[in-house]
C-alpha cells in the first residue's frame, strides 16, 4: 500500500516533460508512420559537380581557414634552370619548382581552352591510386603551363603583369591535387556534402589521417614542393598544337574533342553566324551531366566534318581523315582552313539545314525516333547532303544551291507522311554489309544531288542503290 502510494505520489510531483521534448508514456499514443525516406546518393555528375565548386573556391576558403602563411602573393616564376626553345612554335620552356599553395594560386581548373572535361578521379583506379601515393608523399608527373596574354596572347617575359596561366597538360592531376587537399581538410564531411562517396572515403582516410590533425595534414600537402614546366611566348596557335599533341600521346583524346580543339574557330564561327545550337563533348558533358548530345543538336565535330565536305563535296570526308590532315599542315589550327567566301557559303547552307530543314523534319517524323534525327543525330547522312550541296555550288554557284535547298524546302511542306522517303533508304541499308559508312554516304550524296539537279522529282533512293551496286 505504502509503495503504491509513494508511487502515486512521486508521479504527482514530477516535472512535466519540456516543450520541445515528447513525454515517453505519450510515444505509444503517436500514430506509426513511414519513416522519412534518406536523400537519394547524388548522381555522377552532380557530385563531381559539387566537388569542381569546392576547388574553385579552394584558395579563398584556405585564406578563410587561416593559410594565409602559405598563400603568399605570387611573384614572376623563376624556372629552376635556363629555358630551352621549340623552334617549332617558339616557345621558350622552362621548369618550376612551387608550393602546391602557390601552384593553386597560379593555376585553375577554369578557364582552361578545350581540354576533355574532368571524369569522377575518386572512383578511377587510376587517378585515385595517384592521389592516395601523393598523400603519401610521392611525386607527381609534371605538369604544363602556358603563360599567356588574356587566355591567347604572346607574352614575351615571365616578369609581365596581368599574365593568365592555362594548364596544357595535367589538368587531372591539378584536380586530384586540389581534391587531396580537401579530403585532408574535411575528411568525411565531403560526403555528408555530397562532394565524394563513402567508399572514397574508406579507401583514403587511413591514409590522410596518418598525416594527423585536419590542419595539420592540409599544411603538410600545401607545403610541399611540385614541379611543372612553363611553356611562354607561345600564342593561340601553339597552346592548341601543344594541347592535341600532349594529350593525344597519353591517354588518347577522342576524335570528336581532337576536332573540336583543332577545328574550334570555324566551328565558333558557324556557329555564331548560323545560330545553330552547337554541343561540345569537350564542354558540354561536364556541363550537362550527359554522357551524350541530345539527339536533336548539332555535335561540333559533325559540324567540322559537314564543312569539309562541303567545301570540298566530298561525300567521304571523315573525322579521322581531317584529324590527321591538320596534325600534318603547317598552316595550324587557329586558321579556318578556307577562305571568306567559303565560310560564308558554308554557314548559309547549315544555316538552312539547321533553321529549315531540320525543324520539319522533326515536325513530320515527330512520332518516328528513327528518322526524325538523320540531319543531327550522326554524320553520316549530314555528310553526304553536305557534300551534294557543296557539289552544286562548285560546280554551277550559289544561286543555284539556294534554289536546290528551296525545292527541298517545298518537298518537305507537300502533304506526305514520309517527304523523304526514308522508309525506302531504311530497307535499302539493310542490304550494305560491307564497307557500311562509305556506301551510306554515298548512296545518300547520290540521292540529294540527283534531286538537286532536277534529274529526279523526288528523293529516289532505289535507283541511285542500283547505280552504286552497279559501280
Amino acid at each position: 500500500m505504502d509503495s503504491l502510494l509513494l508511487s502515486g505520489l512521486e508521479e504527482s510531483i514530477a516535472p512535466p516533460a519540456p516543450d520541445n521534448e515528447i513525454d515517453p508514456k505519450e510515444i505509444t499514443k503517436m500514430p506509426r508512420g513511414r519513416r522519412p525516406k534518406a536523400a537519394p546518393a547524388p548522381k555522377k555528375f552532380e557530385r563531381r559537380e559539387a566537388l569542381k565548386n569546392r576547388i574553385v573556391g579552394l584558395s579563398e576558403e584556405l585564406t578563410g581557414a587561416g593559410f594565409t602563411d602559405l598563400l603568399i602573393p605570387l611573384v614572376p616564376i623563376r624556372p629552376v634552370a635556363s629555358e630551352v626553345v621549340d623552334e617549332k612554335t617558339s616557345a621558350r620552356i622552362g621548369h618550376v619548382e612551387e608550393t602546391l599553395a602557390v601552384y593553386l594560386q597560379r593555376t585553375s581548373i577554369k578557364d582552361n581552352l578545350s581540354q576533355r572535361p574532368p571524369f569522377d578521379h575518386v572512383t578511377d583506379p587510376i587517378y585515385r591510386r595517384l592521389m592516395r601515393d601523393f598523400i603519401q608523399g610521392a611525386q607527381m608527373p609534371e605538369a604544363r603551363i602556358a603563360a599567356l596574354r588574356d587566355l591567347s596572347g604572346r607574352i614575351k617575359s615571365l616578369d609581365e603583369t596581368g599574365i593568365n596561366y592555362s594548364i596544357i597538360d595535367g589538368l587531372q592531376r591539378s584536380w586530384c591535387y586540389s581534391t587531396t587537399v580537401l579530403i585532408a581538410l574535411h575528411r568525411d564531411q565531403l560526403v555528408t556534402d555530397r562532394c565524394i562517396t563513402v567508399e572514397a572515403w574508406d579507401y583514403f582516410r587511413p591514409f590522410i589521417e596518418k598525416l594527423g590533425d585536419p590542419e595539420t595534414a592540409a599544411r603538410t600537402m600545401l607545403s610541399r614542393t611540385i614541379r611543372y614546366e612553363i611553356y611562354y611566348n607561345i600564342d593561340l596557335e601553339g597552346l592548341l598544337h601543344y594541347m592535341v599533341t600532349f594529350n593525344t600521346a597519353q591517354r588518347r583524346m577522342s576524335l570528336q574533342v581532337q576536332l573540336e580543339i583543332m577545328r574550334k574557330p570555324l566551328i565558333d564561327e558557324i556557329e555564331a553566324a548560323a545560330s545553330i545550337k552547337v554541343f561540345r563533348d569537350s564542354l558540354d558533358i561536364e556541363a550537362t551531366g550527359k554522357t551524350q548530345k541530345p539527339r536533336d543538336q548539332f555535335a561540333a565535330s559533325d559540324i567540322a566534318v559537314a564543312a569539309e565536305a562541303f567545301i570540298t563535296n566530298n561525300a567521304q570526308t571523315s573525322q579521322k581523315e581531317i584529324a590527321e590532315d591538320l596534325l600534318e599542315k603547317d598552316s595550324g589550327y587557329t586558321a579556318t582552313g578556307v577562305d571568306f567566301g567559303d565560310i560564308a557559303d558554308v554557314v548559309y547552307m547549315l544555316k538552312r539545314v539547321a533553321q529549315d530543314i531540320h525543324p520539319l523534319v522533326l515536325l513530320i517524323y515527330t512520332d518516328e525516333p528513327g528518322k526524325k534525327f538523320y540531319f543531327s543525330g550522326g554524320g553520316t547522312f549530314l555528310t553526304g547532303f553536305a557534300a551534294a550541296c557543296g557539289y552544286v555550288r562548285n560546280r554551277n554557284n550559289m544561286k543555284m544551291l539556294e534554289g536546290a535547298l528551296e525545292k527541298l524546302i517545298l518537298l518537305l511542306k507537300q502533304p506526305n507522311e514520309d517527304p523523304l522517303g526514308l522508309d525506302e533508304y531504311q530497307d535499302l541499308i539493310k542490304n550494305i554489309t560491307s564497307s557500311r559508312g562509305k556506301m551510306m554516304r554515298r548512296l545518300v550524296y547520290d540521292t540529294f544531288l540527283r534531286f538537286f539537279l532536277g534529274t529526279t522529282t523526288r528523293l529516289e533512293w532505289t535507283d541511285a542503290y542500283r547505280s552504286l551496286s552497279l559501280t
